[in-house]
């Protein structure tokens, strides 16, 4: 016993190094950390933190194979690490490859089946186009608008950007739940980092921005609702963070489309947006990761995909719901936690943006309502399957795997380390916009309303406070949690009244949700997507004989293709010369 105590000891302190030291490196080598290195610094800050938090994870939730997932985290560590601090150079796309094939390593706790491979499958093959873009922009000159361009494209793509993003629900299909909570916590925004470096500094045409806008829009539309429809939990949040990672592609786009506006009012909504990024990048790499491990471990427990099979599980962790339910009160938005921050910030900002003369705001008002669409179902996504999974009543015949004192202690580490970030975010917000990168963004309109928001969350968290210290007494009290329940009343001790996540879609499923999801839950746009580009790569096919054979009309549509591509790569070459 003391043995595996110092092997789980001397694993954490190896993982915690990976994901500690580029963090210091960068501290004692970079003089820029305040100024444009700054978007880097919070990076591998955010990296630090989730990355202790995650391997407390792994040392409840995995009980075999923990030597390989531990190398699998150092190297995902140090390689992520160093696409933070490699810069533009040819170390990027190799060390963001190099992350990617880690998690090989990383998912062999888990036993291997067809949507791991799938999930996978889908890592490598967005992490592998997207590096190839970086590679393509590191080689080309500082400056250069085509190399602007492809990095755009690259970071779209590894980010999950409205469009490039059907890769990002099989990724959480099959993939561990300390894993999944990785991605979205520190890998998926270390592209919307590298953006803020690299591209938002530089004046773009802005049809760029303008193409980019409704997109972004869209995403967060469609995101949220079919999150809010999705049978499986894992998928339902994979598209909830579609929501939040196109939210956060909203609030650059916003800031780089105003950036250099000579309009004064133009100008402090672009550097508003710009500190509503930093705020809602904390809120979703902290509230998504919290959700992704929680609900992950239910999942895990039950080894189901379904929502409604999980009825009530999340009691039987024996955990707090008040804390299991940080994640969830962040989305839904409370006073005091940091998802309020961010809503409340951005709702604020919409009311600025209406104050604004018509001509300046009118190409923003069109999206507001389903950018708030987007956000009220991501929201309540997370609200219904928190009420189903761990207030509701589990079924007195249900299986799980094991999970003891030791499984719980790591998992109350790991859920316990992010919920406090979650929670004190808020109250240090006025010491956060005062830091120099910051500060000559904030008007003194914003600084009045963060303080205001501050103390509102202060007087939350006290109150909270007493409750927590209710539920401990009353845990103390009633220790068969099964007799406690929200939703039967009556004191009826069964399990059939129990109300299970669907419940809160289905009246919205015929009018609302057939749009967006399927009769098996998968989603149309999605599956639409899939079929239009399986049908652009199989083009050639239309043109050659089924058949292994070949045939002699074959032959000349062989040609047809070759031809009409190098009139094309001509007319390419020959409009070049003429515009140079």
């Amino acid at each position: 016993m003391l043995e595996d105590k110092n092997k789980s000891i001397f694993r954490s302190i190896i993982v915690g190094i990976a994901a500690l030291l580029p963090l210091v490196i960068f501290l004692v080598t970079n003089e820029d950390i305040l100024s444009v290195d700054f978007p880097i610094l919070v990076g591998l800050i955010i990296q630090a933190y989730i990355g202790f938090s995650s391997f407390m994870l792994v040392q409840s939730y995995e009980p075999k194979e923990k030597n390989k997932v531990t190398l699998g985290y150092a190297i995902f560590w140090s390689a992520l690490g160093i696409c933070y601090l490699s810069g533009k150079s040819l170390l990027l796309p190799i060390a963001l490859e190099i992350t990617s094939f880690s998690t090989i390593l990383i998912y062999s706790g888990t036993e291997y089946g067809k949507k791991q491979i799938e999930s996978l499958g889908s890592l490598l093959l967005a992490s592998g186009i997207s590096a190839l873009f970086l590679s393509a922009w590191v080689m080309l000159p500082d400056g250069d608008l085509v190399g602007v361009i492809l990095l755009l494209i690259g970071v779209l793509i590894k980010s999950g950007f409205s469009g490039f993003h059907i890769w990002l629900p099989k990724v959480n299909e099959g993939g561990p739940s300390h894993a999944l909570g990785s991605f979205a916590g520190v890998l998926e925004i270390f592209p919307l980092l590298l953006f803020y470096r690299y591209i938002l500094p530089n004046q773009l045409d802005p049809l760029i921005y303008q193409v980019l806008f409704p997109l972004a829009a869209l995403g967060i539309f469609f995101g949220g609702i079919t999150s809010f429809f999705h049978k499986d939990p894992k998928i339902s949040l994979a598209y909830s963070s579609i929501e939040s990672l196109n939210f956060l592609w909203l609030c650059l786009i916003i800031t780089g489309m105003f950036q250099f506006s000579v309009d004064t009012d133009l100008m402090n909504l672009s550097n508003s947006f710009r500190i509503l990024f930093f705020i809602s990048l904390f809120h979703h790499s902290f509230s998504k990761t919290f959700q992704l491990f929680s609900i992950g471990m239910v999942s895990r427990l039950i080894n189901s995909n379904s929502s409604d099979e999980m009825k009530g599980i999340g009691r039987l962790l024996g955990i707090s719901p008040l804390l299991l339910g940080a994640g969830t009160f962040s989305y839904a938005v409370l006073p005091g936690t940091i998802g309020f921050v961010s809503e409340a910030t951005y709702f604020y900002l919409n009311a600025r943006i209406l104050d604004l003369p018509i001509g300046r705001s009118v190409f923003l008002l069109p999206s507001m309502i389903f950018i708030f669409f987007g956000i009220v179902l991501g929201g309540f996504t997370h609200i219904k399957l928190y009420m189903s999974m761990f207030l509701s009543k589990p079924s007195r015949n249900v299986q799980l795997l094991p999970f003891g004192e030791s499984q719980k202690k790591w998992l109350y580490i790991s859920l316990f380390s992010l919920a406090l970030f979650i929670f004190l975010f808020p109250l240090v917000l006025p010491l956060f916009v005062q830091l120099p990168m910051l500060k000559p963004f904030a008007d003194e309109l914003l600084l009045r309303w963060f303080r205001s928001i501050s103390i509102v969350s202060f007087i939350s968290i006290l109150l909270v406070s007493v409750f927590g210290l209710y539920d401990f007494w009353n845990r103390k009290k009633i220790l068969t949690l099964r007799k406690q329940s929200w939703d039967c009343g009556g004191g009826y001790d069964g399990d059939e009244l129990s109300v299970p996540s669907s419940v809160y879609s289905k009246p919205l499923r015929n009018s609302l949700g057939r749009y967006f999801v399927n009769r098996n839950g998968d989603s149309v746009v999605d599956y639409l997507m899939i079929k239009l580009l399986t049908l652009l790569f199989t083009f050639g096919t239309n043109f050659v004989s089924s058949t292994n054979q070949t045939k002699e009309e074959d032959i000349s549509k062989y040609l047809a293709i070759s031809s009409m591509f190098l009139i094309f790569i001509f007319s390419l070459l020959i409009l070049g010369d003429f515009n140079g």
